[in-house]
């Protein structure tokens, strides 16, 4: 399978955050925390090896990659594993490295779903691929520091933080009853508010979720729509027609795009050069 008949309204670019980390996670044991750490092309490079196995240069992909360079680096090697499987799947390398959740989350998202459609289920050691190797953990801005779950921690570094002792062991303790009292009066007034304000959050959160179930239940009746009128269009392309295309235009526009629909009847999608050059009509003869 090429890819590129993953359509904007694929239920692949609905899979959230939480749930893409799991698969990610599970799937190749490793230990990610955020989308933004697929910038760095690593990640990718596996999935594609998982699918066709030995596609991928796993030797040259750069796992402790902290520099823009050598993100650019893995991305050409899944580039390349692209071109030789035939996948066609346009990659904006320049958006991807800069580490914005967005860019990297549709990306994942379309990864995620190549998968599922192409993996024969055969028997992947994605730890071996890789060496046993880990991703560096992409800050915001694009700054790199170690991956949550590293080896590379040293046991003496996390006792020494334990059992650390401020300079002076001869400083004595001044605090007196008079002080001690009054904090303690203090801390229980801010437990008292504390509590409080907890009932209140728990309150709130409750209502977001109700707000949050009834806005998915809506956001699925109405994919489902979507999704049924692109599988009749793209189903029976010998009745393609102006009127069809402009559909499609309509439901493939991206957010840089704006649809609009003149009181002439006359499609105009702006933002981005449309492909076809002129607007196209939505031409009435076609009702008739």
């Amino acid at each position: 399978m090429s890819g590129d008949n993953i359509g904007m309204m694929e239920g692949a670019f609905f899979v959230g955050r939480g749930e893409l980390l799991s698969w990610v996670n599970d799937t190749f044991q490793l230990n990610l925390t955020k989308v933004e750490q697929c910038a760095t092309g690593a990640v990718h490079c596996q999935i594609i090896d998982a699918i066709f196995p030995n596609s991928v240069q796993m030797s040259k992909v750069k796992w402790g990659a902290k520099h823009d360079y050598e993100f650019v680096e893995n991305f050409k090697l899944l580039q390349q594993a692209f071109a030789k499987n035939e996948i066609k799947r346009y990659i904006d390398v320049d958006k991807l490295i800069k580490a914005k959740y967005q860019d990297n989350l549709e990306l994942l998202q379309w990864m995620k779903r190549y998968f599922d459609i192409n993996y024969n289920g055969e028997p992947y050691d994605a730890v071996g691929r890789r060496k046993g190797q880990d991703l560096f953990y992409i800050l915001g801005g694009g700054k790199v520091g170690q991956a949550q779950g590293s080896n590379t921690v040293k046991s003496s570094g996390a006792k020494a933080l334990g059992t650390s002792k401020p300079a002076g062991s001869a400083v004595k303790q001044s605090v007196t009853s008079s002080v001690g009292a009054g904090l303690k009066s203090k801390v229980n007034a801010a437990g008292a508010a504390s509590t409080s304000d907890v009932k209140a959050l728990q309150s709130e959160i409750s209502e977001m979720k109700l707000n949050m179930d009834t806005l998915e239940k809506e956001r699925d009746f109405y994919f489902g729509k979507l999704r049924d009128i692109e599988m009749l269009l793209q189903a029976n392309p010998s009745h393609a027609n102006p009127l069809t295309e402009n559909i499609l235009k309509i439901l493939y526009a991206s957010e840089e795009e704006k649809v609009e629909i003149g009181d002439d009847g006359q499609l105009h999608i702006s933002g981005k050069a449309a492909q076809g050059g002129d607007d196209d009509l939505l031409d009435d003869e076609n009702t008739n």
